[in-house]
């Protein structure tokens, strides 16, 4: 009976699917060890080739899921080096009528054999997406889920691979963004794209159309992209450069070409997308400066805005950038300024404005995308509301020089003070190999100051407030529901992501000279009486009247003083 009722949900989704895209199809069922047909693909160009194929017969069941073990043949298969990277996708036919894509092949074995995934498992991402499967022998290799890169520095790429390596996504560097891509309709056969960034860089994979309606609707690779899900990535016209022979598997090399839709589904039987339809993005510039060589450098990108990738996407083009002006390995000293707008939940604006200084004896190309990434991190991934990027402006200015230094010690200029006066503090720091030097920062006193206070005067490098931060802002987003905790201030319970915003903002900056009202400074992170900790905005506050005042050095070490009042 259940075998019958699945017979005839074949049938009514074979029915449907002809009635748009007028391609009769095969169901599993129906396939024997032997049967000969073709497969569809392009390995140069835009051209689509066709090459034979057998069936072999058919592995899995009906809960686990069915493959199809198929062996191709022919001219095509010898110039491409066999079943390579980028046909994934390739739509098989036999007696005219749609079987499945080639999907999967093995590693170190004939490149002629693969597995197909059945076309109703594909068709099945349209309207009813299935839960992941995960595939019993993992040496089974998707055919075409490497990442190109182009347009990326070796370090941006290898920023990529370190945040990707969980997704179990390798980067394939392609030199230059290529320009090159078809002016043909997309239909089964074609090489496909799926992109993550697009612009003077580009990032995504080259797949192959498997299927596609008069609506527009399109279905390709046979296997995951990034098992994503729901998904709003850009979908792209190729143009396919070769198809390179390798020890272990073929794969094509070719130019993500320009938007032609939007990849809405990223499922375990494949992706589907709709032919017209853009995403949405996040539009970034990065301009970048290298003062000790006047060299200078822009790129423009649009990079996905997917809260889990958006970070590192964003990051290793700030990094591929900053490599190739600077065009050195050796460490220095930087200036970091950021500018990001978003809206939350109900389209209400948010505006990050960020400038931070930053060093690395070894290389000041490392420490660059911290922050950057951590707080886009803090807008998309928080668990108070869905945040969507609206741009993102990057302007980095680097040298060689060795712009830090170390506060030593700090007096109070005035002789007799009270409650309220404004002090001057000087400061004393040891630049790295310099001559000591002398800054003076005002501070107001408290007006309830009395007795002996105790100042603490720190460099803003001297706390790693950001980290905290992401810390911080993931538990405070997560609902109480311990009736004690239901106790806390009004202030606690109506803690908004605008309050996170306001607080990354003034947060301290690496080249601050902080001055703290000390006796606030042991509590901001120590549970009170009822085991709550305080706010992240009260930490990021820092103790009571803290001020702060810049200077172009990157400042650390910290100093505490005492101040009598009468």
């Amino acid at each position: 009976m259940k075998k019958l009722i699945l017979t005839i949900c074949l049938l009514l989704c074979c029915i449907a699917s002809q009635v748009f895209a007028r391609t009769p199809l095969m169901p599993v069922d129906n396939l024997r060890a032997g049967m000969r047909g073709y497969a569809k693909t392009v390995i140069s160009g835009d051209t689509i080739e066709t090459f034979p194929v057998e069936i072999l017969g058919v592995t899995g069941s009906e809960t686990l899921g069915y493959q199809i073990l198929m062996r191709g043949s022919g001219e095509v298969l010898d110039r491409s080096g066999g079943i390579a990277q980028g046909m994934s996708g390739s739509p098989v036919y036999i007696d005219g009528k749609l079987v499945g894509a080639i999907a999967f092949g093995k590693a170190f074995t004939d490149p002629h054999y693969c597995l197909l995934t059945p076309i109703q498992d594909m068709l099945e991402l349209l309207d009813r997406p299935v839960p992941h499967r995960e595939q019993a022998d993992s040496s089974l290799l998707p055919k075409g889920t490497a990442l190109m890169a182009g347009g990326f520095s070796k370090e941006g790429i290898a920023l990529l691979e370190q945040e990707l390596a969980s997704a179990g996504i390798t980067v394939m560097d392609t030199g230059a963004s290529g320009k090159e891509s078809s002016s043909r309709d997309l239909e089964p056969g074609s090489s496909v794209g799926v992109a993550l960034v697009q612009g003077d860089v580009s990032l995504g994979a080259l797949g192959t159309v498997t299927w596609t309606d008069e609506t527009g609707r399109l279905i390709a690779f046979g296997h995951p992209f990034m098992q994503r899900g729901n998904t709003d990535f850009f979908l792209t016209k190729t143009w396919v450069l070769a198809s390179l022979p390798n020890l272990q598997t073929a794969y094509k090399i070719g130019n993500i070409g320009e938007a032609a839709g939007s990849v809405t589904q990223d499922r375990s039987a494949g992706v589907a997308g709709q032919i017209g339809r853009l995403p949405s993005y996040i539009p970034l510039y990065v301009s970048v400066t290298d003062s000790s060589r006047s060299n200078n450098g822009s790129m423009r990108a649009k990079v996905v805005n997917d809260e889990q990738l958006a970070p590192a996407l964003l990051s290793s083009i700030m990094v591929s950038q900053a490599s190739k002006v600077a065009d050195q390995g050796s460490g220095g000293s930087a200036r970091v300024r950021f500018d990001i707008t978003a809206m939350d939940s109900k389209e209400e604006l948010l505006h990050i404005n960020r400038e931070n200084m930053y060093f690395d004896k070894n290389s000041i190309i490392k420490p660059l995308p911290v922050e950057l990434q951590e707080t886009v991190q803090v807008l998309l991934q928080n668990k108070l509301e869905k945040v969507r990027i609206t741009n993102v402006d990057v302007n980095v200015d680097m040298s060689t020089e060795i712009l830090v230094a170390e506060i030593k010690k700090v007096s109070v200029e005035e002789k007799k003070v009270r409650p309220g006066d404004t002090i001057h503090l000087n400061v004393t720091m040891k630049p790295y190999r310099g001559e000591e030097m002398t800054r003076t920062v005002a501070y107001k006193l408290p007006k309830d100051a009395a007795g002996e206070i105790r100042l603490k005067v720190r460099g803003g490098a001297s706390m790693s407030w950001i980290k905290e931060l992401l810390r911080r802002q993931k538990d405070e987003g997560v609902p109480q529901e311990n009736k004690e905790k239901q106790k806390e201030s009004k202030k606690e319970k109506d803690i908004k992501l605008s309050d996170y915003v306001r607080e990354v903002n003034s947060a301290d900056r690496n080249n601050d000279i902080i001055v703290e009202y000390a006796p606030d400074m042991g509590r901001r992170a120590v549970p009170d009486e009822e085991g709550e900790e305080e706010t992240l905005a009260s930490m990021l506050a820092g103790g009571r009247n803290k001020q702060s005042v810049p200077v172009d050095f990157i400042v650390d070490g910290e100093v505490q003083l005492t101040v009598r009042l009468p």
